[in-house]
């Protein structure tokens, strides 16, 4: 097979390429051998050396002088014909598959048998791309002979574990209304108008079902099903004025008018009941749903209910029980006992009885408030002022506005919280004692549930590694030895892909925990100033204001109570 009748011709045999040269020809160098080579179609193939054609000219001009040669050719080896090379390489999960593919030095190049081929002797039957084979081939005609490139040939298919049933509320929950003055149509604002009340007519959709979803099975590359996991069911419960729709049977509506309050499955709907004034008139007041009073409650009077409650006048020394939000337009007034008053006077760390008193299962909003208790879940707002009252809050408190805007005072009293606190003044100019007890904030339900689905996971793998166990144990009574090898690598694939979800799950659960422990920055705002006789405790540990400041920004971070100045 001669490359042409020149006097340096090159000749294939079996995967070596020769070169032979014209006895009579003059002036050979290793230039011309090289040029020759070039302009050859063995011109890709791999060199003996890398001195090879100086070697062959020496070696040729030696030969050339040697009388008694009596060939009229020098034949002499240059270099070595190289197939494109093809690895198969697949990742420890199984997911995907990589080709590494040695481009060919002259011999044959890749084709898409070869591709086929390797992957189904590594097993690869799944996810493989077949554009990507296409590109492959394309690829290793255009890159450098003997270079080395690689490319994603197939991927697997991630399981996808089904949703759990979720429950969407079509109207605002009464209980999580947002008490805040509105602003009027000239942009400013009415201290006065805290937004309309939320409610709604019999019929009324208020809680709609969205159903579990399946989980998507996936596939690894070499075929082997990867389970998921079915969405959990969860039940929808119509509550207290509220069923099931007719043509519905996803769909809570109302089943009369009211005000509508929501748990995680069930919707409610409270009756309301209106009130001029609660007197020794009216007696105490205990009812179910929500009560709205246009004027007072006067000294010594008990309101309770499982709704919202709405004061239009004052509160004097007396207790307003609610399972949804307290609302009370002008203030709520009390007094201390003259023997906790002199208690107070020995003991100033001592908390004292006060005659009103206001507990609520979401907010509370109150124009200002002497001498009162006031405990909520959710948020806690005064217009004005609290003075000397003791509070318990577990959402943000809000005294005469928000952050760096607030201009509400907080004098004396105890005030409980594991969440922020803005404030315009903190303490008096007599010193007096105003304490923040400050504890740590609970963990988000988010993370709560994203802790219970980790645990889940890590259940349902465990119990899916002592099925494939026991599934191993019983190969062993398989009288197919074929069958027995062939079920015992498809188990142990599954193991492999068990034990691999189980070792990320066992990850994710360490960074969970660790976030846990971390617990968020707690901000105490003095957008204003801060007196001596504020302090702030946490556990055991104490920071108490000595001097006068102005706008302070007090922390507990990392467990530690800290002080800055509010930028």
């Amino acid at each position: 097979m001669a490359e042409s009748d020149k006097a340096i011709q090159f000749e294939r045999s079996g995967d070596d390429v020769y070169v032979s040269i014209l006895k009579s020809t003059d002036g050979i160098d290793a230039g011309k051998i090289k040029t020759a080579f070039e302009m050859s179609r063995f011109a890709d193939a791999l060199l003996v050396n890398d001195n090879a054609f100086n070697q062959i000219a020496n070696n040729f001009i030696q030969w050339q002088g040697k009388e008694h040669s009596s060939s009229s050719h020098y034949n002499e080896r240059v270099a070595t014909l190289e197939d494109a090379q093809l690895y198969v390489v697949i990742s420890d999960d199984h997911m995907t598959a990589t080709i590494s593919c040695d481009a060919a030095r002259g011999g044959e190049p890749i084709k898409r048998q070869d591709i086929l081929e390797a992957l189904k002797a590594a097993g690869v039957v799944a996810g493989i791309k077949r554009k990507m084979v296409d590109k492959v081939i394309s690829h290793s005609l255009k890159v450098e002979p003997g270079s080395n490139f690689e490319a994603t040939i197939a991927r697997g298919v991630t399981a996808k574990n089904g949703d759990n049933a979720w429950f969407e509320r079509l109207v605002d929950d009464a209980r999580q209304r947002v008490l805040q003055p509105q602003e009027r149509e000239d942009g400013t604002v009415d201290m006065r108008d805290l937004g309309e009340q939320i409610t709604v007519l019999e019929g009324d959709p208020l809680l709609r079902k969205h159903p579990p979803t399946r989980g998507r099975q996936g596939t690894t590359v070499k075929g082997d099903v990867i389970e998921a996991i079915d969405g959990e069911d969860a039940e929808m419960i119509p509550g207290e004025g509220t069923r099931i729709a007719d043509d519905d049977p996803m769909l809570i509506v109302a089943e009369r008018t009211g005000m509508p309050w929501f748990t995680h499955n069930s919707a409610n709907v409270d009756d309301v009941l209106t009130l001029k004034t609660v007197d020794v008139s009216t007696g105490h007041v205990k009812f179910k749903g929500s009560v709205i009073v246009t004027g007072n409650v006067t000294e010594g009077m008990r309101v309770e209910c499982t709704g919202d409650i709405t004061v239009a006048g004052y509160v004097d020394s007396a207790q307003l029980y609610a399972g949804g939000s307290i609302t009370v337009r002008k203030g709520c007034i009390g007094h201390i006992s003259s023997e906790d008053e002199e208690r107070l006077q020995a003991d100033e760390a001592y908390i004292p009885h006060l005659s009103s008193k206001m507990d609520a299962g979401a907010s509370i909003w109150c124009a200002y408030a002497q001498y009162a208790f006031l405990e909520c879940k959710q948020s806690l707002t005064i217009d004005r002022q609290l003075t000397h009252c003791h509070v318990k809050c577990t959402g943000e408190a809000f005294i005469g506005g928000q952050d760096t805007i607030a201009r509400g005072k907080v004098i004396g009293g105890t005030f409980e919280t594991c969440a922020n606190v803005s404030a315009g003044q903190l303490g008096a100019r007599a010193g007096t004692l105003t304490r923040f007890l400050l504890s740590v904030p609970p963990p988000m339900p988010s993370d709560l549930q994203a802790l219970t689905d980790l645990y889940r996971q890590l259940r349902v793998t465990t119990h899916s590694l002592k099925r494939i166990k026991l599934g191993l144990q019983r190969c062993n009574s398989l009288a197919n030895n074929e069958q027995q090898k062939s079920l015992k690598q498809s188990l142990r694939t599954a193991a492999h892909n068990e034990l691999n979800h189980m070792r990320s799950v066992q990850n994710d659960l360490k960074v969970m925990r660790a976030s846990l422990k971390n617990h968020p920055t707690l901000r105490i705002v003095a957008a204003k100033e801060v007196f001596p006789g504020v302090q702030l405790e946490h556990e055991r540990k104490k920071l108490r204001m000595k001097e006068h400041r102005g706008g302070t920004l007090l922390l507990l971070k990392d467990h530690e109570l800290r002080m800055d100045i509010l930028r």
